[in-house]
């Protein structure tokens, strides 16, 4: 065998044994963190949708004491109309 020969010879292990693995751990370095940022995604996706649930809840709340202040003023005598209150009148026997 020539010089040619072993220094071909000795790329060609230390790029087996070197480079080869160096490039599969490299895609599992890159899968894995492309997995991490894709949980920290969800995460964040699902937070939010918490967030939009209470906001949700708090206009349901909303919602409800307005109901129920229309229905106090209705047993009291009172209509809300439009966001007006009007006194009904109990007509003269």
């Amino acid at each position: 065998m020539d010089l040619t020969g072993i220094i071909t010879g000795s790329i060609t292990i230390v790029s087996l044994f070197v480079g080869l693995p160096g490039i599969v751990l490299n895609f599992i370095y890159k899968t894995k963190k492309n997995k991490t940022e894709m949980i920290k995604q969800q995460k964040e996706l699902l937070e939010l949708e918490i967030e939009k649930e209470k906001i949700h809840l708090k206009l349901l709340e909303e919602e409800n004491r307005k109901y129920d202040k229309i229905i106090g003023n209705h047993s009291e005598g009172h209509i809300l109309m439009d966001d007006r209150i009007t006194v009904r009148h109990e007509r003269d026997s």
